[in-house]
């Protein structure tokens, strides 16, 4: 049996969530009386269910790589718009599965991190989450068997990877290696490589892989390791009590941080050089300026953060996801221009 050793230096941490769930608990109604108003559910629990900012991340990359894919063309904007759109659908599905079974498996865990999730607060059946799961999981398939063999391979990995993470026997999030290593293979691997070789093989006839989409990837990769160790941060106390052998577990809260911001800070220094420098197909001097912005706002989100307030590592978290966010909007803007 695998123990997970809990650092000194994250005890107040841990002990936070704690207070907050017991007060949650004590002001929430009867789970039975919740579940009786979720057989039927609400748009805002099915929409919760989705992780919308896993959603807008998605939305921003496949729509990203596909202005970029179309940019060299002499195509017109609207050439490729059905394609990209059903594409869009196929990521969407796959996006949903993968946050959808995680939250299916991690019901007695979620209570205890994130009681506001429809599952765990009981305005989401198991009954209607598994069939949302289940029908995202046949979208994705068809869409992308239909649409080529690039965004079948990309759909394919995303639920293959999405279900080893969350389902046994190998549930991979219980290693925080693992569990990294699964996230980026789908959030900068698969999505930037696969979907822009889909791309480029229904605007322009055959699959290619330009430079800045490697780097594009290169950085993306750095952003995705930070949030997979950041994820863990707010909800040490459930993983703690389940045996989830997080990065933050073993080393705590701010070396998790320092290491994290410090991957962040390479790959933004790596960009403001490579601007400068130059790279094929890219504007540089957007390249330098954005990626030194962006690089301005980890700092500026780093420097507010209290590692003892847990609704602060929270915040932190979800400000690193905008910097994802931002990234597509740089990286694409510095193409384009």
């Amino acid at each position: 049996m695998t123990s997970t050793h809990v650092s000194p230096d994250r005890a107040d941490t841990l002990r936070t969530p704690t207070l907050c769930t017991t007060a949650q608990a004590s002001a929430t109604p009867p789970l039975e009386s919740r579940l009786q108003e979720a057989t039927i559910p609400s748009i805002s629990a099915l929409v919760q269910f989705t992780r919308p900012h896993t959603i807008i991340g998605t939305v921003l990359a496949v729509v990203a790589l596909w202005v970029m894919a179309l940019h060299p063309t002499d195509l017109e904007l609207t050439a490729g718009l059905p394609d990209l759109l059903l594409a869009l659908l196929a990521a969407l599905a796959t996006n949903v599965y993968i946050v959808g079974v995680n939250q299916v498996t991690d019901v007695e865990i979620d209570r205890i991190n994130k009681p506001e999730l429809p599952i765990a607060a009981g305005t989401l059946t198991m009954t209607v989450a598994t069939g949302v799961v289940a029908g995202s999981a046949v979208l994705a398939l068809v869409l992308a068997a239909v649409l080529g063999p690039f965004l079948l391979a990309a759909v394919v990995v995303g639920l293959a990877v999405g279900s080893a993470y969350s389902l046994p026997p190998l549930r991979l999030k219980r290693y925080h290696v693992a569990a990294a290593a699964a996230i980026t293979s789908v959030r900068a691997l698969a999505v930037n490589l696969l979907v822009f070789a889909h791309f480029a093989d229904v605007l322009v006839g055959q699959p290619s892989m330009p430079r800045h989409i490697v780097v594009l990837t290169g950085m993306v990769l750095g952003l995705t390791i930070a949030i997979a160790w950041f994820k863990d941060i707010p909800d040490a106390a459930g993983d703690a009590a389940h045996g989830i052998g997080t990065l933050v577990l073993r080393l705590g809260v701010r070396r998790v941080m320092a290491i994290g911001l410090g991957v962040l800070g390479a790959c933004y220094v790596s960009l403001i050089g490579a601007g400068i420098v130059g790279l094929p197909g890219v504007n540089g001097p957007v390249l330098a300026a954005g990626h030194a912005l962006l690089l301005a706002g980890m700092i500026a989100i780093t420097a507010r953060v209290d590692t003892g307030d847990i609704e602060a590592l929270k915040a932190f978290y979800r400000n690193v996801w905008r910097l994802f966010f931002a990234e597509y909007v740089v990286f694409t803007a510095a193409v384009v221009w």
